[in-house]
């Protein structure tokens, strides 16, 4: 229950407030492998993700929870991904995987380069931190004062720390503390270092049935009340 309550507050702040749009991106996973993934937005929370690596499915964020919707011998089955990481434990990879590695912020200082990410010009960050394991690394990110990629960076991070909680990931405090770094201005991430890069934004505000269920899908109930077991306590 502990861990559904975090998820949702995750979502609902700080809630979406622009239009909308459409990014698409490139990014590595926990696990060193690349990935891309589409990542629509809207008010309310609303967010669709999908990844090329996973034609077969997609996340959707809407009504405070996230929903796992897969296509299964041609039927669309709809999963809460709460109940699907405790049954099964895989959903897509987190857009913001790289954030999570930032156990402290040692220093985050602008350069005075200027590099266009996505058709979109920002400044070039230098980043110093601690990961995991003590290591100090340095990075480079690049912030720009955008709206749409603002909102943008607001969702991807919502949904990629959702998906890190229900995994059962401990986000790192230096993680929160560039979050709200980046968030401050108003900014949006455009790259951090070869992990994540964005590649393309449209602030045209997707259509409201991006966000609806599938008609005629499956919905799988609570499974808590199904298996003995899965409802302990998170």
């Amino acid at each position: 229950m502990a861990l559904r309550k975090l998820a949702l507050a995750l979502l609902l702040a700080p809630t979406l407030a622009a239009a909308g749009g459409t990014a698409k991106l490139t990014a590595i996973d926990n696990n060193g492998r690349p990935f891309s993934a589409t990542v629509e937005f809207a008010d309310m929370g609303r967010i669709r993700a999908a990844s090329p690596q996973r034609p077969e499915g997609y996340l959707l964020a809407r009504d405070k929870k996230i929903y796992n919707i897969t296509r299964v011998n041609g039927q669309q089955v709809v999963m809460e991904a709460a109940d699907l990481m405790r049954v099964a434990g895989k959903l897509m990879p987190s857009p913001t995987a790289a954030l999570e590695e930032v156990s402290a912020i040692i220093s985050l200082k602008p350069t005075k380069r200027r590099e266009t990410v996505a058709g979109i010009t920002g400044t070039v960050h230098e980043l110093v931190y601690e990961d995991g394991r003590k290591n100090r690394r340095t990075e480079e990110l690049v912030l720009a004062k955008n709206p749409t990629a603002s909102e943008f960076t607001t969702a991807a991070i919502h949904l990629g720390k959702t998906l890190a909680t229900l995994a059962g990931t401990v986000i790192p405090p230096g993680a929160d503390d560039l979050v709200a770094r980046i968030q401050a201005d108003g900014q949006g991430l455009l790259r951090f270092g070869d992990r994540f890069r964005l590649n393309s934004i449209d602030s045209n505000t997707p259509a409201s049935s991006r966000f609806e269920m599938p008609q005629g899908s499956f919905q799988i109930p609570d499974l808590r009340g199904l298996i003995p077991g899965l409802g302990g306590r998170q």
